[in-house]
């Protein structure tokens, strides 16, 4: 068996350097960032209500 070339960074530049995956890990990034936003902001008032 021939060893590993590049390793753990050679992996990073592939994704960084392949269009589409690229573009699947930046949308799947974002889309688990704005989970977690979400999350933080349960019981958040963005609109207070407007008395009448």
């Amino acid at each position: 068996m021939a060893p590993k070339k590049g390793g753990f960074m050679s992996f990073f530049k592939d994704i960084y350097n392949d269009e589409f995956k690229w573009s699947l890990v930046k949308s799947a990034s974002l889309f688990i960032v704005g989970v977690r936003v979400a999350k933080e902001c349960v019981g958040l008032e963005l609109m207070p209500a407007i008395p009448h």
